[in-house]
């Protein structure tokens, strides 16, 4: 009231009590702070032992998880026992000092390492290539034992760069095994489309006849027509039943599926033309027999290339090993 600051201040000082400076640590692994814990007392204690009871007396609790939080922040056990050995009323109590080295010893025998995927081969020369390549340091590759890479990229983009390196690295999925990676199917080149309607001297076949009917002529262009006409004729018997080929691609497959009948043959070739699926009996190099359902196929003689339902992919078929053809 009368403005006096430094009477203020003597009373203040005489009314709060001066903070605790000091802890008394127990057998039990607690340190008790009797009044207010000064601020570097407190923050101490708070980062090595759990507080359990505030007020006019403080309790914390030490613990291995508690000395494991203090060792987490980069400090060593001597640099916490001597931390607490200077804010302490007397000694150490024995059980806490045995704690903080017991949580110290097992403090950091494994490590956690950032990683986005794992590389690993029974080739230590091979990960030691990669490791030291200097086109694959974007990848962010460490070394973790001879065997074992880690890669700070996704699975994805780790694989991708070691392919564009000439590596022929394979994905693993999460149990271990081979990851099988599903190709989109790639379609080979178009064969030429079919000649049309017209014959040509020394072929010795006749095309598909699909072109228009010619406007009618008079009598006397009907003549130089014919007379401009060659002399050989279509092919008239390729299976011996008197029926010429109808297209290029019946003649194409007949001269390389020799095993097939004639029917088998223009039903193949029909399904090429028009794109249309259509089952095949196929034996494979080894002799065994499968019967596969084809579809999108594409001649590239003397093989067939086509999406196989069976294996749900694009494959390659080789002409002479196909013995028959059924519809899809």
């Amino acid at each position: 009231m009368t403005g006096d600051r430094e009477e203020l201040a003597v009373a203040c000082r005489r009314l709060l009590p001066e903070a605790t400076r000091t802890a008394r640590f127990g057998g039990d692994l607690t340190a008790i702070v009797t009044g207010t814990p000064s601020a570097r007392l407190a923050e101490l204690l708070d980062s090595t032992a759990d507080r359990e009871t505030s007020g006019t007396a403080s309790v914390w609790r030490f613990s291995a998880d508690s000395v494991r939080r203090a060792l987490d922040t980069g400090r060593a056990s001597d640099e916490i026992s001597a931390e607490l050995t200077a804010v302490a009323d007397g000694p150490l109590p024995q059980p806490l000092s045995y704690l903080i080295a017991d949580a110290a010893r097992r403090h950091g025998r494994m490590r956690i390492a950032p990683a986005a995927c794992v590389i690993h081969s029974a080739e230590p020369a091979l990960l030691a290539e990669l490791a030291a390549h200097q086109a694959l340091a974007a990848l962010g590759l460490r070394q973790l034992a001879p065997t074992v890479l880690v890669s700070g990229s996704p699975p994805d983009k780790t694989l991708a760069a070691l392919r564009n390196q000439g590596y022929a690295p394979v994905a693993e999925a999460a149990d271990g095994t081979v990851r099988i990676e599903k190709v989109p199917p790639r379609r080979a080149a178009a064969v030429p489309a079919p000649r049309k309607a017209t014959t040509r001297a020394g072929t010795g076949r006749s095309a598909h006849r699909t072109a228009k009917e010619p406007a009618a002529v008079g009598s006397f262009g009907l003549a130089v027509r014919l007379l401009a006409t060659p002399p050989t004729a279509p092919k008239p018997d390729p299976s011996g039943n008197g029926v010429p080929f109808g297209t290029d691609t019946e003649e194409i497959v007949a001269g390389y599926a020799k095993q097939l009948t004639y029917t088998d043959v223009r039903q193949l070739a029909h399904a090429i033309d028009t794109g249309t699926a259509i089952a095949v009996e196929y034996v494979a190099a080894s002799g065994s027999r499968t019967v596969r359902t084809l579809g999108r196929l594409e001649l590239d003689p003397p093989y067939l290339e086509a999406w196989c339902h069976l294996r749900d992919a694009e494959r390659v078929f080789t002409l002479s090993r196909i013995h028959s053809v059924m519809p899809a």
